[in-house]
Formats: C-alpha cells, structure tokens, sequence
C-alpha cells in the first residue's frame, strides 16, 4: 500500500504541474484539446486523493476491500486519465478506445471504497 500512497502523491503533484503549464502555455492547444486535458486532471487529482483515502481506510482498518479500490482507482487513472493525455500530445490509435475501461474502474473502485467504509467501525 505505500507504493499506492507514493503513487497518488506522485500523480497528485503531477496534476498540479501539468494544470499550471496549461494555464500558461495552452493558448498553443485547440478548445478540445484543453477541455479533454482539463477533464483528465481533475479525475487525475480527484482519484489520486480518492487512493489515499483507501490506503488510509486500509492502514486503520486492514480490510482488503480497501486495497482493491486503490488498485481499481489507480488503474482508471493510467487507464483514463493517462490515455487522455497521451491522445492530446500523441496520436494513440486505437489504445484510446481503453479509456471507457478506465472510467469503469472508478466507478468500481467508489462502490468498493463505499462497502469497505460500511464495514469499519466506529467507536463511541
């Protein structure tokens, strides 16, 4: 799990960076090309916070469900996230036509993340 950790600080930080060099130098990119980048850094940076949130959820609790929504969450984000941006900057081909699969694994990796949060205890 701490390479998931590391991971998602590592992509989280990414996101920064590539928000700001868009910011400053997408004037050079077409509208779509900047509404595609800007859709694929929010999911990025919202996703990576979600793998964070599982390995924190995992090191209180040691539930493995918890495991399995980082990893599903860290594949949509190369899945997605990752082939979004390739596509702006390379022509991919028909690896693009992966992206609706990475879009799958965050929504499963949310219901996941959602029965392992009901399966945590609280204390009173």
């Amino acid at each position: 799990m701490s390479i998931l950790s590391t991971f998602s600080g590592i992509i989280a930080a990414a996101c920064v960076l590539m928000a700001a060099w868009l910011s400053h130098s997408g004037d050079k990119l077409s509208l779509q090309q900047v509404s595609n980048l800007e859709t694929a850094l929010l999911f990025a940076f919202i996703h990576s916070i979600a793998i964070f949130i599982a390995v924190l959820l995992f090191n209180q609790t040691k539930h493995k469900l918890c495991q399995y929504a980082a990893c599903l969450f860290g594949f949509g984000l190369l899945s997605f996230c990752g082939l979004i941006i390739l596509k702006t900057f390379l022509p991919i081909g028909m690896l693009s036509k992966l992206t609706p699969m990475g879009g799958i694994a965050f929504a499963l990796g949310w219901i996941v993340l959602g029965f392992a949060g009901s399966k945590c205890r609280t204390s009173s």
